[in-house]
């Protein structure tokens, strides 16, 4: 009678080490991930050890990718601040004095508070040698200038405008993630806000409040 053969597994599959088997993994591959991990756990969550699990690979292997912990923090941060300027960019785009702000306040807090990790990241310092992100930074910042400049602000009292602006929208977004403004019409208390940014920059600029 004949015998049928033992199946053998085949150990260069079966026990190789699972980053061996990952093939073609990339930096963007390490970045998606990373923003992954933020979205679920928050900037104090993030590791390698997480990112690597959630590609399935060991935390040794994304060393090619990131230079450590601090690297993919750092590449985390400038991809976070690139989507984020294009969101606001888009959000001005095309329009003028009070249209554009209140378009750049709800685009900022939808994004904001839709990724509050990801936001936390926007605000990572930028070493004044990194060019690649202060580039990024100017995408945001460009959206902010184009939202002052329909008012004909002269450039300092801009300046101050443009960060009252974006203080004004930090402070309250930070508060709702948070979770600390308490109860109330939490759109209302936004829209009010906004209103008093209008008015106050057309205060300044000399324009009668419409």
């Amino acid at each position: 009678m004949a015998t049928t053969p033992t199946s053998v597994p085949d150990t260069a599959t079966d026990h190789a080490p699972r980053h061996s088997r990952k093939r073609g993994l990339t930096h963007v591959d390490v970045v998606a991930a990373g923003l992954a991990v933020v979205d679920g756990a928050g900037v104090d969550g993030l590791s390698l050890v997480a990112v690597a699990a959630h590609l399935d690979v060991r935390s040794p292997s994304l060393y090619a990718h990131v230079d450590g912990l601090a690297g993919l923090r750092r590449d985390l941060a400038h991809a976070a601040t690139v989507e984020f300027g294009e969101v606001l960019r888009d959000a001005v785009l095309g329009r003028s004095d009070e249209a554009a702000v209140r378009s750049f306040a709800e685009a900022y807090r939808a994004w904001a508070t839709t990724f509050p990790g990801r936001y936390d990241l926007t605000l990572t310092p930028i070493h004044p040698d990194d060019a690649e992100r202060r580039a990024g930074a100017r995408l945001a910042l460009g959206a902010i200038q184009a939202v002052i400049r329909g008012f004909g602000l002269d450039d300092a009292d801009a300046v101050k405008a443009g960060r009252s602006l974006r203080a004004a929208m930090d402070g309250f977004t930070r508060l709702e993630n948070l979770d600390v403004m308490g109860r109330g019409d939490h759109d209302a208390e936004f829209a009010f806000l906004v209103d008093l940014l209008v008015d106050g920059i057309r205060s300044s600029a000399g324009v009668p409040s419409s």
